[in-house]
């Protein structure tokens, strides 16, 4: 189970709910140290470049995650998650199926009402590839 401190959860609400009020979606990366891979100390938003945001699609370039993983080796981080926001409930989309992070051991988060999110990670929709599929994952402690 991931943890995850109390002082992410507003930047991460603030920046669902600026795109939210747009109707688009948002995301970003849950980041940890190498030796600590299940502790989230860092949060990376997705900036503009390779990023397409509209309502029902959050997709990042190629690139895009190259640079971010890049920067993450380079001061020795790892990524264990990521999350996304949608306009309506917390669900793992068509398309978050068929183009998601299928990584055993990766953690998708799916943020839902995106123009008024849940301050509460626990009314967040959490999963966790296993291998073959999603599996419904604890929320942070």
């Amino acid at each position: 189970m991931l943890r995850m401190p109390r002082a992410a959860i507003a930047p991460i609400i603030d920046e669902v709910s600026a795109y939210g009020v747009e109707r688009n979606e948002a995301g970003g990366f849950l980041l940890s140290r190498i030796d600590e891979p299940d502790r989230i100390v860092t949060v990376a938003f997705a900036g503009s470049r390779g990023i397409t945001r509209r309502y029902g699609q959050f997709r990042i370039s190629g690139r895009a995650l190259e640079v971010l993983f890049t920067w993450a080796d380079a001061h020795d981080l790892r990524i264990p998650a990521q999350f996304h926001s949608h306009g309506g409930r917390a669900f793992l989309s068509p398309t978050d199926l068929a183009h998601g992070f299928s990584v055993r051991g990766f953690v998708t988060c799916v943020i839902p009402f995106f123009k008024a999110p849940p301050p509460d990670p626990e009314r967040w929709g959490w999963w966790r590839f296993d291998g073959r599929g999603w599996a419904a994952e604890m929320p942070p402690a």
